[in-house]
């Protein structure tokens, strides 16, 4: 294969992220291979984004600078996957990097470009303190398939979106879900794994992904209604029902989040049928007490 046979298209999407543009855009510069765009995608970013991306842009005429009204992450990859010219789609946020041969070791196992898949391993690193993690290396080639991905994540592993190459075939079906602000990872993959794509699997950490301890993803009540929103939306685009019924048999988070809901939807009718309610909303215009 000729070096430099595909073109790789980069979406970064970046919102008050400027510190972390060098070391991500460095990792783009330095790579080994040459046939790439990359999309920088400014989502209504209040620092110095703008600036920096400018710059970088005139650098590297390959960095192409966009900026949007704030919509949030998912927003700004469908803005970037709107304005892909590339054959593989590499998504990158702005706070992580990639190792020098990523592409040029991703590329090589290629022999048919549509349906094929390539994803690395990776290297967690810390936020503060800069420290790799190699404990954090556990994916496995066993680890992607529809049903894997649906049972086993957030248990046995997930996969940070910065370890693949996606063929543009598969990513032209499918936009991430902008009513989720969690999870629509973990939604992208189901959907690209419907399609039982080639995966290659290179066993090797080419991508670096920031844990961010003061992040989203720590807040647990934040975390748990989104993996609730995204359930109910797994059940709509699934394509193995049966798959999607095991799921639910073995991870009963689901159900007992829809039962409690449905008893304290039970208390409140019971409790608007007592005398002490029915009282208590007679006086509510001397009261000032509400429901």
């Amino acid at each position: 294969m000729n070096n430099n046979t595909y073109k790789v298209s980069i979406i970064v999407p970046c919102y008050n992220q400027a510190k972390y543009l060098e070391q991500c855009f460095s990792s783009l510069i330095n790579q080994t291979y040459a046939n790439w765009e990359c999309i920088l995608v400014d989502d209504g970013s209040t620092d110095h984004t703008e600036k920096v991306g400018k710059e970088w842009a005139q650098k590297d005429a390959r960095i192409k600078y966009y900026k949007k009204s704030n919509g949030g992450l998912s927003s700004a990859r469908n803005f970037g996957l709107n304005h892909i010219t590339g054959d593989f789609i590499q998504f990158l946020d702005a706070d992580d990097f990639l190792a020098p041969s990523k592409f040029e070791k991703s590329l090589s196992q290629v022999t048919v470009k549509d349906n094929t898949v390539i994803i690395t391993n990776f290297l967690l690193f810390d936020d503060n303190k800069q420290k790799e993690k190699p404990a954090y290396c556990k994916l496995e080639q066993n680890c992607f398939n529809q049903e894997a991905i649906l049972m086993e994540w957030d248990k046995r592993f997930t996969i940070p979106i910065n370890c693949a190459l996606f063929p543009s075939n598969l990513t032209a079906n499918y936009l991430f879900r902008e009513d989720l602000k969690a999870k629509e990872d973990w939604i992208f993959w189901l959907q690209i794994y419907q399609h039982e794509p080639q995966t290659i699997f290179i066993n090797e950490p080419l991508a670096f992904y920031r844990e961010n301890t003061s992040g989203m993803t720590r807040k647990d009540d934040f975390m748990f209604e989104n993996k609730m929103k995204a359930i109910k939306i797994i059940e709509q685009i699934i394509n193995k029902p049966s798959l999607f019924n095991t799921y639910l048999r073995y991870n009963n988070d689901y159900l007992l989040h829809e039962n409690h809901k449905q008893l304290k939807q039970i208390k409140l009718l019971k409790h608007k049928r007592t005398f002490k309610y029915k009282l208590e909303k007679l006086l509510r215009p001397f009261t000032g007490k509400k429901d």
